[in-house]
């Protein structure tokens, strides 16, 4: 297995532990006060933008050539950084 396909596995087992980050920040939304249920919706509306984003790039990486993916690798980084930073400021918040 390529250095790649490695960075890409790991990528993958990290956005499925996104998703249930995520898919416990949507089940804190039911419990939550209907004056702030508004804005705890658009945090995790956010988390899902980014995190689809963070799928594009890996999407991006998989379809590269082995020359250009550590190219690619800096920007799947950055994306990956501001998920993180996105999932923690959601479960700080709320």
């Amino acid at each position: 297995m390529s250095k790649r396909d490695e960075y890409v596995e790991k990528l993958k087992h990290k956005l499925d532990d996104w998703n249930e980050d995520i898919d416990k920040l949507e089940a804190k939304a039911d419990h939550v006060k209907d004056d702030v249920k508004e804005k705890y919706e658009e945090e995790v509306e956010a988390v899902r933008k980014q995190r689809d984003t963070v799928k594009e790039k890996t999407m991006e990486l998989v379809e590269s050539s082995e020359e250009a993916w550590e190219e690619l690798k800096v920007g799947v980084e950055s994306a990956w950084h501001k998920l993180t930073e996105a999932i923690e400021r959601a479960h700080s918040k709320f």
